[in-house]
């Protein structure tokens, strides 16, 4: 009996042990698993060539477009080599109107070296003309950004900085011989007396200067050209119907027109004087801002020319007047449309059919990461009106960017 007593109790101290053995020893690992990658939010805007938007223009006898042309999820962004210096410049319109401004200019160094200039310049007891001096573009066109002025606006939906106009050079309120023959000359090569491309503008202002003072006449000094005048500027449409609007006029003319226009659409004196006065527009694009609104007939245009008056670039400012032109050209295809309204500080439009429409002169749209954080700002903003809504580029949306805008409510448009 003792033996089998003892064995028990060996046995249960034997169990005991084990036990307490079990419970110390460390509990298996679980298997780690691999978090699964979520699905990309974002994209890249990828890069194309620059013959591809422009063809044969990439290359002039004065410019040449790098090959890759990058996008800020907006705008295309294009880096050009001139004699006159090195630039950027966004968006493909306004890419085209710098190389109309660049093949004008090379006509211009071409009439300066004809004999009957050469005799117009010897008569006024001129030196010869340097052209490309003095290169000073606005800031956003430096080489190296990624980001355009637009895109810049769009990230912050309007600062609220209040651009404070410098005033108009007085030569270009002069209805002198020598601001008519800048008209005459830029009207005949199809660009903008005003232009903000300081190596056209000087060049303008000198030829100019040397017809008048040399008894040469504009058509005199172009036919002298050899070959014929050579000019093959272009101009689109909307453009050459605005030079046409204003050619025998100085910009104090035009201003006039542009505040007489403004006020029967009753934009208040407050903001039109801010809108004459910030440079960041030349008269003409003021005129085309103004006559663009005025044919579109749409109520509160003071929205319009107030968020204008944001514009702090000379980028911004052209972006205002291509959208300006867009809305009234493609208002049937938006859907008619009838007033501004402002939705995170942005002035948008409402159609006959009380939709909310937002319409931009996009060179395409990639729902990069500013991209995203702008437009869903605007979607969230856009909820508190509870209407209907359309968004419409003149670009093309990637299928990610028209995905998302659909899951927050937008319907997509494509306009010219």
């Amino acid at each position: 009996m003792r033996l089998s007593t003892i064995a028990v109790a060996f046995v249960s101290i034997a169990f005991a042990a084990s036990i307490s053995y079990a419970a110390e020893a460390p509990a298996p690992k679980p298997a780690v698993m691999k978090p699964v990658p979520p699905a990309r939010l974002t994209e890249k805007a990828p890069d194309v060539t620059a013959a591809s938007l422009l063809g044969a223009d990439v290359k002039g006898e004065n410019w040449e477009v790098a090959s890759a042309v990058h996008s800020d999820g907006f705008l295309r962004i294009f880096s050009v080599k001139t004699p006159y210096g090195d630039f950027q410049v966004n968006g493909v319109r306004r890419m085209k109107e710098r190389i109309n401004e660049l093949r004008a200019l090379s006509v211009l160094e071409k009439m300066s070296r004809t004999k009957a200039f050469g005799d117009a310049l010897a008569k006024a007891g001129m030196a010869p003309i340097k052209f490309g001096r003095d290169l000073i573009l606005d800031p956003v066109e430096t080489t190296g950004n990624f980001v355009s002025g637009v895109g810049k606006m769009f990230n912050n939906i309007y600062t609220g900085v209040k651009n404070r106009g410098k005033g108009r050079d007085p030569l270009l309120e002069s209805v002198t011989g020598i601001t008519k023959a800048e008209r005459d000359l830029a009207a005949d090569l199809n660009v903008d007396p005003y232009t903000d491309f300081s190596p056209l503008r000087n060049g303008l202002e000198d030829v100019a200067h040397a017809i008048a003072a040399g008894d040469l006449t504009v058509t005199g000094a172009l036919s002298a050209i050899p070959g014929g005048a050579g000019i093959a500027v272009g101009a689109t449409s909307t453009a050459s119907t605005v030079a046409a609007s204003i050619k025998d006029k100085t910009s104090t003319e035009i201003a006039a027109l542009v505040v007489k226009k403004l006020q029967g659409m009753g934009v208040d004196e407050t903001t039109i004087k801010a809108f004459i006065e910030n440079t960041n527009y030349t008269p003409a694009d003021q005129y085309a801002i103004s006559d663009s609104l005025e044919k579109l007939g749409a109520a509160n245009a003071t929205a319009y020319i107030a968020r204008a008056n944001a514009a702090t670039t000379a980028d911004v400012a052209k972006f205002m007047r291509y959208r300006a032109e867009l809305l009234t050209m493609d208002t049937g295809k938006l859907g008619t449309l009838k007033d501004f309204t402002i939705v995170s500080e942005m002035a948008i439009n409402h159609d006959a059919s009380g939709r909310l429409v937002a319409a931009f002169p996009f060179d395409g749209v990639y729902w990069t990461d500013s991209v995203a954080q702008s437009l869903t700002r605007l979607s969230t903003d856009m909820k508190s009106v509870n209407r209907p809504r359309a968004i419409a580029s003149t670009g093309a949306l990637s299928p990610m960017a028209t995905a998302r805008l659909k899951e927050m409510g937008w319907a997509v448009m494509r306009v010219n």
